[in-house]
């Protein structure tokens, strides 16, 4: 993915080493800062002089940050962070710079790229979650916590501009790749966060969609084998995933 480098926006040298993951980071973690970001870079700079003159500690704390403009910057980068206690060692953190009360179409394009960006590069089967996940905070704000959640649905298109046979055929591919490892519980990635999200608007149901093929799920799935015709295992093969999006 392309963002300003900490060279770029002028990170502060502490002198201190930043180490590198000793595993490879199980997921993503959300957090927002403070403060407007209709000058992200100097948001930036602010938050680096706070965590590292003022709280002294090796760098700013989060791995990546995205502006209302949707602006990727690299904080620590691909090195441990320092943003949620318990997981830095094992989760890259992102940060909105703002309060994430509003998100704008912009700042979302630029989450799903830097998602994108790590999933890229540590594997599809990184879940996304909030700071508020994992602590009793109120990080990230709600309007940013619920989108999340959702499942960071991308901002709305033009229909005129999308090549409906391009993803028919996508979805059709997916359910072929189906036969060799079908989706089941212990499943990571954007094939079950498809899943989950369609299973929300098939099924009266309300998942979190976090790419994780938990009990809830399966739960869900059993509920719509069910409806039809499908052999009732809770497991997503190439049958169940056709009639998830056909029937």
């Amino acid at each position: 993915m392309e963002y300003t480098t900490r060279k770029e926006w002028g990170a502060i040298d502490s002198g201190k080493r930043l180490y590198p993951f000793r595993i490879k980071p199980l997921g993503i973690i959300v957090h927002h800062t403070t403060g407007a970001s209709k000058n992200p870079a100097e948001r930036v700079k602010a938050h680096d002089r706070y965590h590292t003159k003022t709280l002294g500690w090796r760098s700013i704390g989060y791995n990546f940050l995205v502006g209302e403009n949707g602006e990727i910057f690299e904080g620590r980068g691909w090195r441990q962070g320092a943003a949620t206690r318990g997981w830095n060692w094992r989760s890259i953190s992102i940060a909105y710079i703002g309060s994430g009360d509003q998100l704008t179409d912009e700042a979302k394009k630029g989450f799903i790229k830097a998602v994108a960006g790590v999933r890229k590069k540590y594997g599809q089967q990184l879940w996304v979650k909030c700071h508020r996940d994992f602590s009793a905070t109120y990080c990230p704000a709600n309007s940013l916590a619920s989108w999340i959640k959702s499942g960071m649905d991308a901002p709305a298109v033009n229909p005129s501009t999308i090549d409906f046979r391009a993803v028919n055929q996508y979805i059709l591919d997916i359910g072929r790749s189906l036969a060799r490892k079908p989706l089941k519980r212990g499943s990571r990635g954007k094939y079950v966060q498809m899943a989950q999200k369609q299973l929300n608007s098939r099924i009266p149901v309300n998942l979190v969609v976090d790419g994780v093929y938990g009990r809830n799920t399966r739960k869900a799935v059993l509920r719509f084998q069910k409806q039809y015709p499908i052999v009732n295992d809770g497991v997503i093969g190439p049958v169940t995933w056709r009639y998830l999006w056909t029937a």
